[in-house]
């Protein structure tokens, strides 16, 4: 079987249904992002006439969401809310 050969055991190609499971996003933003070349893919069974089958691999799917998460901190600023309404009203000129 070639899939033994190169290391890719059942289970571990992904249709884009499988992983709609994992994104919460819709099947044109998962194909919208193979496309872009921000989820590495393999397209299987492409021809002339068809574009074929999107497969991802697991790891590469797991790779995204890890690169994706983004953990930032945000330090709280104070604003004047007050001064930005009356900015926004046309009122005095907001204080830096």
């Amino acid at each position: 079987m070639v899939a033994k050969a190169v290391g890719v055991r059942e289970g571990d190609l992904l249709t884009i249904a499988q992983v709609q499971q994992f994104l919460p996003v819709g099947r044109s933003s998962i194909y919208a992002l193979c496309e872009s070349g921000e989820l590495a893919h393999y397209r299987v069974g492409a021809t002339r006439r068809r574009k074929g089958r999107i497969l991802v691999h697991r790891d590469d799917l797991l790779a995204f969401i890890g690169k994706s998460r983004q953990a930032r901190s945000v330090a709280p600023t104070r604003v004047d809310v007050d001064g930005l309404l009356d900015e926004i009203r046309g009122g005095r000129k907001r204080r830096a």
